[in-house]
């Protein structure tokens, strides 16, 4: 079978780099500083599913074109995708390759993974599995789900494949791509302000996201040197809600920040 040619992107200029601490954007937000290690985005599959090779082998194949780089500059402003690259991944299982309709689950809450725009799915992951399946020449259905639902989901049978399930949630009992993003927690404030440091926001009041709550206690003593905490249902809200000065400083991750930022 003639292998299916890479999915061609758009010329793309480099961002500056993404700096890690005390730094203006240009975009109203500064990072202040580093709050936890790091931490990986990964695929999730059924255990033994032919799914996670196939999909595998087009990550490394669309890696090696620069096409998931590419993808990277256009959301996040520089390539965070930690694939290595393949031209010839596909080249020893093409003959296998089933025609399929897959259906991937996807949260919409997780802004700029994963979110609803215009009455459609849009974000990183959405625009990541297109291009994967369609190098592939499979269908593809999205299904909004909560992610920290993902094997729930795929054991019922009503997704194929899970997108953006984080490090602290994988499981023996499933298979999984590549780590595909590597991000990490940081806290960030307006670029306005006069928080230039975690010491800064002592005595403020801090947004999280409620899915985060145990990231943030992972540091009591930061935590009860804070105000108050004000928890938000997504990242977007989070934004908003610093912007508005409901909040002095939000704790995110690094590819959300580095999405807000660009």
């Amino acid at each position: 079978m003639k292998k299916l040619r890479p999915i061609v992107c758009v010329a793309l200029c480099l961002a500056m780099l993404f700096p890690l601490a005390g730094c203006d954007f240009g975009s109203g937000y500064r990072v202040v500083d580093e709050y936890s290690g790091e931490g990986s985005y990964y695929i999730a599959f059924r255990k033994g599913d032919r799914l996670q090779k196939f999909v595998t082998a087009a990550m490394e194949e669309l890696a090696a074109s620069n096409t998931l780089r590419n993808l990277s500059i256009t959301w996040f402003g520089e390539n965070l995708v930690n694939i290595r690259g393949d031209s010839d991944a596909l080249s020893e299982i093409e003959e296998e390759k089933p025609e399929r309709f897959v259906t991937v689950g996807i949260d919409t809450t997780n802004m700029p993974m994963s979110y609803i725009s215009g009455g459609g799915y849009a974000g990183f992951d959405v625009e990541l599995i297109t291009f994967i399946c369609g190098y592939l020449g499979w269908g593809i259905n999205f299904y909004p789900i909560n992610i920290a639902d993902a094997q729930i989901e795929l054991n019922a049978g009503n997704i194929d494949i899970a997108m953006a399930v984080p490090e602290a949630d994988l499981s023996s009992d499933f298979d999984y791509s590549p780590a595909y993003l590597t991000s990490q927690y940081v806290l960030v404030a307006r670029a306005g302000s006069h928080i230039r440091r975690r010491s800064g926001l002592k005595g403020k009041t801090l947004g999280v996201a409620v899915v985060d709550e145990d990231i943030l206690y992972q540091n009591k003593k930061f935590v009860d040197s804070l105000g108050s905490v004000i928890y938000q249902t997504n990242t977007d809200g989070l934004f908003q809600a610093l912007m508005k000065g409901e909040v002095d400083g939000i704790l995110v991750t690094s590819v959300v920040a580095a999405y807000y930022m660009k």
